[in-house]
């Protein structure tokens, strides 16, 4: 009888956290695209008044969006940000997490996570480490204990990082700027606008840099 009770208290622990998991905390790979910092504020990169601005609403647990961001984003970048010619905004898009009846939601939870890096001025290494240890959907790769060994990694004072996330305010914000998404018609990631023209789906960087420049030749007619 206790066996079979402590066989029902695992079970039990399980599914509250959404199934077991098997991604190996050690198994972190650095990333393969580095993003320049000098031009970041916050979740925004490039120039304030930059004649072109993408707003990017994406989910870290989206593997379209780790195609976006490993492959497409640093060829944007090296081509019409650094030259001040666009400026990227990063939103959140929670929605894989929401898949699953879990009470930690990976999604949310890695969103905040970001949120908490960009209080310390990291959020784009923070950004760039997550993409390169995404490990599919709700399997575990952004699980508590390895979302912090991300953290080290991409060189975070965890102890105040750790303290940002326990407060649940960033959570909020997550889900709340999701719920500004889905109202604005958002269902897909990644979604983005170029100076408010949709796009949805992952693009090449030559198909988003011909919209970029037309936006950018549209801005200053």
């Amino acid at each position: 009888m206790a066996g079979l009770a402590g066989l029902v208290l695992v079970g039990a622990l399980l599914v509250l956290q959404g199934g077991p998991k098997t991604v190996d905390v050690a198994s972190l790979q650095p990333p393969i695209a580095v993003t320049p910092v000098e031009l970041a504020d916050g979740r925004s990169l490039g120039k304030a008044d930059a004649p072109v601005t993408l707003e990017v609403w994406s989910d870290y647990q989206c593997p379209a969006c780790q195609q976006f961001a490993e492959l497409v984003e640093p060829t944007l970048i090296r081509t019409y940000v650094t030259p001040g010619t666009l400026r990227i905004i990063d939103h959140d898009a929670a929605f894989q997490g929401a898949r699953v009846a879990a009470s930690y939601d990976e999604s949310v939870e890695t969103g905040a996570a970001a949120r908490c890096a960009a209080d310390q001025d990291a959020y784009w290494p923070f950004h760039d480490w997550l993409f390169a240890n995404q490990v599919g959907e709700n399997e575990g790769a952004f699980r508590d204990e390895r979302l912090r060994a991300i953290a080290t990694g991409a060189g975070l004072d965890v102890v105040a990082w750790d303290a940002c996330r326990a407060t649940g305010e960033q959570q909020a914000a997550v889900r709340a700027e999701t719920q500004q998404g889905v109202a604005q018609g958002i269902n897909a990631t990644p979604t983005m606008f170029i100076n408010g023209q949709a796009i949805v789906g992952v693009k090449s960087a030559q198909e988003l840099g011909g919209l970029i420049e037309a936006a950018a030749a549209a801005a200053g007619s």
